[in-house]
């Protein structure tokens, strides 16, 4: 697990964006699920119980490209840093 996002569940705070660059951040579960920032922050309560996988967060990502991820619990789409116009 990246040492950053134990900060962030300590402090029961995930990031919309990475800093510096102010690229925007996902996030994967143990189940290889995605969540947006959003979820994360409003189910973070859910995000560290390692026997429910569908929220169990095991890891972030910049979305550099992809102009058709989103959330699967909110649906909402994840801004990309380059994938869109």
């Amino acid at each position: 697990m990246q040492e950053y996002l134990k900060v962030m569940k300590k402090k029961g705070e995930y990031d919309y964006f990475v800093w510096p660059g102010g690229y925007p951040l996902f996030y994967i579960t143990e189940d290889g699920g995605i969540l947006c920032p959003k979820c994360c922050n409003d189910n973070k309560d859910l995000l560290n119980d390692e026997y429910d996988p569908q929220w169990f967060v095991i890891d972030y990502e910049v979305n550099w490209e992809d102009g058709e991820l989103f959330c699967d619990h909110c649906n909402e789409k994840i801004e990309s840093a380059y994938g869109e116009e």
